[in-house]
C-alpha cells in the first residue's frame, strides 16, 4: 500500500468548521494535532455578513494578529476552485456565495473552502485512522450519510466538484423517499434518520425508543445487551452499508474502508454484516485484503482535514 498521505505536512493552518449549529475551529500543527479550539454558536444570526464576523472571530481567538492561512469546511454543494457555496442544507437563503473570498477580505488571510464530508474523510486518511494509505472510501455516518474519496492521496472532487455523494447510492430501488428526490438512498437506512425510521417501522418498543433524543446510542447499548430486535436493526445497517461498499470496490478498487461519524461509534455492531455482504456482493479477488477502519479524529476530523487543505497538503 503506497503511503502518499502520510508524508505531507498537515499544517499549521486554522482549520474551521462550519455548522448549522456552531461555528468551531482549531490551530493545528504540522501533524495533524489541534493545539486550541474556538466554539462560536451561529444562534439567529443567519446572514451571509453574520456568518463570516463569526468566523472572523473564531480565527482571531486562535490566531490573533497572526497570518496563518485558513481552510474552511462547509456542508452543501461547494465549488472549491472558486470558493463558493452553490447550496447548503444549512443556511438555505445562500445561493453562489463567495465564502472563502469574503473570510479573506475579513481576516486578510488566504481561505480554502471545502465540502465537509471531504474534509472530515481528507482530515483522517491525512492524520487519522487512514495514514498511510494512498487510496481511501470514507462515510461519515451521523444524521445522514455523507462521503468522501481519497485517490493517490488527494481528494477526488470529479468533474464539477460535486463527488462523493456516497449516502445517495440506491441500496433499496423502491425503498424510501430521500430528501435528494431519489428512493432507497443509502442514507435512508445507516443514519440516524434512517435509524429512526427502522426502529419505528418494527414498532412496540423500539418505535417508543425512536423518539426518544439518543435513540441510536441507547439503541447500540441494547444490541450490547443482547436485544435481539436492536441487533438485528444494526445487522441491517451494516448489510446496506456491505451493498453500497460493493459497488465502489467493484468500480474503484479501493481496499481502506473508513467509518466516522457518530454511528460509527457502534462499528463493532453492523461491521460484521457489512463484511459478510461485501463479500458476498464482490468477487473474492477484490474482496480479499480490504479493511473496513474506524475514524480516530472524533468531532476534530473536519477541522484537521480543512487545515490540512489550507496548508496545501491536497495539493
Amino acid at each position: 500500500m503506497a503511503d502518499v498521505s502520510g508524508k505531507r505536512a498537515v499544517g499549521p493552518a486554522i482549520g474551521v468548521d462550519v455548522g448549522g449549529t456552531r461555528i468551531k475551529a482549531g490551530r493545528v500543527d504540522e501533524t495533524g494535532r489541534v493545539e486550541a479550539r474556538s466554539v462560536i454558536e451561529v444562534g439567529d444570526a443567519r446572514t451571509e455578513e453574520d456568518i463570516v464576523a463569526r468566523i472572523a472571530a473564531v480565527v482571531g481567538n486562535l490566531d490573533a494578529g497572526g497570518a496563518l492561512p485558513i481552510g474552511l469546511a462547509a456542508a452543501g454543494v461547494i465549488d472549491p476552485i472558486a470558493g463558493c457555496v452553490l447550496e447548503s442544507p444549512n443556511f438555505p437563503s445562500w445561493g453562489h456565495f463567495a465564502l472563502a473570498d469574503r473570510v479573506g477580505a475579513a481576516t486578510g488571510r488566504p481561505v480554502s473552502l471545502e465540502n465537509d464530508a471531504n474534509a472530515v474523510v481528507f482530515g483522517e486518511a491525512i492524520a487519522g485512522a487512514g495514514r498511510g494509505a494512498a487510496n481511501v472510501l470514507g462515510y461519515t455516518l451521523g444524521t445522514g450519510v455523507g462521503g468522501g474519496l481519497v485517490l493517490g492521496g488527494h481528494i477526488w472532487r470529479g468533474e464539477r466538484g460535486m463527488a462523493g455523494e456516497l449516502g445517495h447510492v440506491t441500496v433499496e430501488p423502491d425503498g424510501r423517499t430521500c430528501g435528494c428526490g431519489n428512493r432507497g438512498c443509502l442514507e435512508q437506512y445507516a443514519g440516524q434518520v434512517g435509524i429512526r425510521r427502522t426502529m419505528r417501522e418494527r414498532g412496540g418498543a423500539m418505535a417508543t425508543l425512536a423518539e426518544h433524543a439518543s435513540a441510536p446510542a441507547r439503541l447500540a447499548e441494547l444490541a450490547r445487551g443482547g436485544d435481539a430486535d436492536a441487533q438485528a436493526i444494526f445487522q441491517s445497517v451494516g448489510g446496506y452499508l456491505g451493498m453500497a461498499v460493493a459497488a465502489l470496490i467493484h468500480t474503484l478498487d479501493v481496499t481502506t474502508i473508513l467509518l466516522c461519524g457518530g454511528i460509527a461509534a457502534a462499528a463493532p455492531l453492523f461491521v460484521p454484516a457489512m463484511e459478510a455482504e461485501l463479500r458476498a456482493r464482490t468477487f473474492r479477488s477484490m474482496s480479499a485484503g480490504v479493511q473496513i477502519l474506524v475514524g480516530t479524529l472524533g468531532a476534530d476530523a473536519g477541522i484537521v482535514g480543512a487545515a490540512a487543505i489550507a496548508s496545501g497538503a491536497n495539493g
